[in-house]
């Protein structure tokens, strides 16, 4: 079990496998010729020995029907974002870790008013909002 209660999720790679097999129904190498990539790439993904390109995790969500943010947290890679403003500045480097290791825990209804009084404290307008 992991932390929060919910049952630990299979390994990124196991999902792909199990993906392309039973509801894609294909095989390596045809998911290989979609994704561009040789066939011994996309074993050593399945197998957890690789990790993709940003381009390359792109397009598998693409190819695969996976989101983004399911493939990135299965392959531990977040979003270039997140390196880019947690290093922005001194204070920004100090505290962006502390806020996470505080947030830990929070639900997706809790993220997304933590991210709504960033934006109140920011001046920004929800984006999603109207839409």
């Amino acid at each position: 079990m992991a932390r929060s209660g919910q049952p630990t999720p299979k390994p990124i790679g196991e999902t792909l496998r199990q993906r392309r097999v039973e509801v894609l129904d294909k095989s390596l190498r045809e998911m290989a010729r979609v994704l561009d990539i040789a066939p011994a790439h996309l074993t050593d993904l399945e197998l957890g020995r690789r990790t993709p390109s940003e381009d390359l995790l792109l397009r598998i969500s693409v190819a695969y029907g996976i989101t983004v943010a399911e493939l990135r947290a299965g392959w531990n890679r977040p979003d270039a974002i997140v390196s880019e403003v947690a290093s922005q500045d001194p204070v920004t480097a100090e505290k962006v870790p502390e806020l996470l290791r505080s947030a830990r825990k929070l639900t997706r209804t809790q993220w997304d008013a933590l991210i709504e009084q960033a934006r109140h404290m920011t001046g920004k307008k929800d984006s999603t909002k109207g839409k």
